[in-house]
């Protein structure tokens, strides 16, 4: 064959042939360039390296022999072959190529192109212990690289630990015929030692005994198998150390409920001994120890936690193991699991909460027993406000009721400064109450319509006397937009501004306390303002400056005998502020004076000024209004009925609940101040029987500031409240107002 190009037709009969020929280039690594069908189908299909050196023919060995033999993959085959003679020819020709079928044993070859396809390392060795053949895993194993010779190069002496155990394998297969398993580590130089497994299997070759040996790395298996028995170990130890007891509980397709599993814990739990646990199986025996109280809850909540697939918990008691009288109370909770054959799997865990029973209970016995304190201390303070505010009522409204019969002038000053001391003592009595009612979480902030500005022009008006007693000016400074109808609890906010203004004029003396209020922001039907009170007094020391809002606390011992008070008025004036959703600030320096600030959000109100102006002024009906009033103390009747006729305004007396109903079933009155606290019917029994057969509105007047007291009013749709001792000026505006609110309505 002179050229590489073949016609068509001489190739599709070589390329159907079933003899196999290929060409290869003649030059080094001698390339396939062409191959035939029956080539492809036994030989070139496996073939990766597509050359005579990745087929394993060694030109320079061949020589110019016209047939070869071609060993590959295990098999055998035999080719004629025609090689270069002259320059003309630059390929080698391979045909008539065709599988060899031979019954010889293998030979060393043999072996070796068989072993070293195997994925595994393998040695064949004589039952000496030389070894006879190697494959490249094997070498690979025992750290030679590929080139190294496959013979005695590798000794076995020395490499595992026991160096006589390869003895033990070899021995083994030359035995018998059967295949033998081992155990052993490689003691690598380097690298680290490997767990192996391995096999031996004794081979006859040509009548020659042999021995297969056969290594597999195990050593991520047994690192595996340690890691698992390490866990199973630690699990294991965990649930039995655990102070309670782990379970695995089964619900089958018949109903019937067995523990799969229950760690030794459940002993401790539900009183039992060891020899008892192995006898639970279904949960009858746990249902057995469990307080019969408790079993309805226990079953329910278990239905219902199966019915819904939701975890269950349940608190619940058990038998003593001290006795069958004694109970310990259990806590049991589980998280359950439907599987595929209709079972349900509850995994749970039971442990002792008796110590936490026992704890909640003394905690529970604590709280009454504060419950009980506070509520001594309550009626304490409401007895002895009580007791304080009847003859303070007396005293304050005789004042009152003197100041306005055009007294002396040295009589008026006199009269001033009882005044003057009964609203001091007033406000102390409020203080505390208030306190109270604060750290009871008994106080509530109210939402009512009132006029933001009017609203602030009577609080600098109330306090005009002190002011000008004080010998300081008193000013208020309004900001435009201030004309509005807010909602608000404007009793707390005047206490608020009472408190600050009062306290600015008590250490200011001679000089000037300022009210400032200023609309910061109108949208959304609310309004933002801010309010401010500031004074040029004696001012407050940086590290006072926090302390003066503790409760009880003042800057110095010597502030209480030198200005009075409680110490609870800034106090309680930041807590009302927060309840509003505001918060105060302080700024102030020694002998310069102080600034105290703050701002609230108010909704605004849709209403008509004229109604709130009329509500506190005169709306010319006021010398028409004719009231009842309920009071069974004669002096208290004494000094309010004086205080009422000096309004111009005409009344009628009852001395208890029962003659008020009567008193109105028989004739109209426009309003009602009704005393609270009066023999053979109080006034909120009283109040009741007069709302079913009369629209009068009534106002409560009493003593005590109960919490309870506060609250019943509410329930028993009592039109207004006006606290003893009476504020003569604020009891003249409710009136107004319930009056005029009764005469729109009609």
């Amino acid at each position: 064959m002179q050229e590489r190009g073949i016609n068509d037709t001489f190739k599709k009969l070589i390329h159907e042939s079933s003899e196999m020929v290929f060409l290869a280039d003649d030059t080094f690594p001698y390339s396939i360039f062409y191959s035939n069908r029956s080539f492809e189908e036994q030989i070139g299909a496996n073939l990766t390296d597509r050359s005579l050196v990745g087929l394993g023919l060694n030109i320079s060995v061949f020589g110019l022999a016209e047939e070869i033999e071609l060993s590959y993959c295990g098999d055998d085959y035999e080719f004629q072959a025609e090689f270069p003679q002259d320059s003309s020819s630059n390929y080698f020709l391979f045909y008539k190529g065709k599988k060899r079928i031979t019954h010889n044993l293998p030979t060393r070859e043999k072996f070796q192109q068989l072993l070293i396809e195997s994925p595994d390392a393998q040695l064949v060795l004589n039952p000496e212990g030389d070894i006879f053949l190697s494959n490249v895993e094997a070498l690979k194993l025992f750290g030679y690289d590929r080139e190294s010779s496959i013979g005695h190069m590798i000794e076995l002496e020395g490499l595992f630990n026991g160096s006589q155990q390869w003895k033990q394998w070899i021995g083994a297969a030359v035995s018998d015929l059967a295949i033998h398993r081992f155990s052993s580590i490689l003691s690598k130089s380097f690298g680290n030692p490997l767990d192996l497994e391995i096999a031996s299997k004794q081979l006859v070759v040509d009548g020659v005994q042999y021995v297969m040996l056969s290594f597999q790395d195990v050593s991520e298996k047994v690192a595996l198998k340690k890691n698992l028995e390490d866990n199973s170990n630690f699990l294991m130890n965990l649930t039995t150390q655990i102070p309670g007891a782990l379970y695995q509980l089964v619900l089958d397709g018949e109903g019937k409920m067995s523990f799969s599993f229950l760690s030794k814990g459940i002993a401790g739990v539900l009183g039992l001994k060891p020899e008892e646990i192995e006898n639970i199986t279904d949960i009858s025996g746990v249902i057995s120890q469990v307080h019969p109280k408790d079993l309805p809850q226990l079953i329910m909540s278990s239905v219902t936690s199966a019915r819904r697939l939701e975890p269950w918990q349940c608190q619940f008691r058990v038998k003593s193991e001290s006795t069958d009288d004694e109970y310990r109370w259990i806590l049991g909770t589980a998280r359950p699991q439907a599987i595929e054959n209709g079972d349900m799997v509850w995994y749970g865990y039971l442990t002792d909460i008796t110590g936490q029973k026992e704890f909640e209970a003394t905690l529970d016995d604590s709280r009454k027993a504060a419950e009980k304190s506070s509520q001594i201390k309550s009626d304490f303070l409401s007895m002895i406000s009580h007791e304080l505010r009847t003859p303070l009522n007396a005293i304050s409204a005789s004042t009152y009721s003197l100041l306005h019969g055009d007294p002396l002038d040295h009589q008026k000053a006199e009269l001033d400064t009882i005044n003057f001391a009964v609203d001091n003592l007033i406000i102390m009595i409020n203080d505390l109450l208030d306190f109270q009612k604060i750290e009871a979480g008994k106080l509530t902030i109210e939402k009512a319509p009132f006029h933001l500005s009017y609203f602030i022009k009577q609080i600098i008006k109330g306090l005009s006397f002190h002011a000008k007693d004080s010998k300081n000016k008193l000013e208020v400074m309004l900001s435009d937009g201030l004309d509005i109808m807010v909602l608000g609890d404007k009793t707390r906010l005047s206490q608020v501004l009472n408190n600050l203004i009062t306290n600015a004029l008590k250490f200011t003396n001679a000089g000037e306390v300022k009210l400032s209020v200023n609309l910061l922001e109108k949208r959304n039907g609310r309004v933002r303002i801010y309010f401010e009170v500031c004074d040029n007094g004696i001012g407050i020391a940086p590290e006072y400056q926090e302390k003066i809002f503790n409760d009880f606390d003042q800057v110095r011992p010597a502030f209480s005998t030198k200005y009075g008070g409680t110490g609870l008025g800034l106090s309680i004036t930041r807590k009302l502020l927060n309840l509003m959703g505001g918060e105060i600030a302080l700024q102030s320096a020694l002998n310069k004076g102080s600034r105290f600030f703050f701002e609230l959000e108010f909704d605004i109100v849709e209403m008509k000024l004229e109604k709130q102006v009329n509500n506190n002024g005169d709306s010319g009906q006021s010398s028409s209004i004719h009231l009842l009033m309920a009071e069974d103390n004669d002096v208290n009747a004494l000094v309010l009925g004086k205080i009422i006729n000096k309004w111009g305004f005409t009344y009628e007396r009852v001395l208890n609940g029962r003659e008020a109903v009567n008193a109105v079933s028989h004739r109209d009155f426009d309003c009602i101040l009704m005393d609270i606290q009066m023999p053979e019917m109080d006034g909120f029994d009283a109040t009741v029987a007069i709302k079913k057969i009369s629209e009068a509105p009534v106002i409560a007047l009493t003593a005590s500031a109960k919490p309870e007291i506060i609250d019943r009013l509410e329930e028993c749709d009592f039109d207004g409240f006006v606290a003893k001792p009476i504020d003569a000026s604020e009891l003249q505006t409710i009136i107004k107002e319930v009056v005029f609110e009764k005469n729109q309505s009609v």
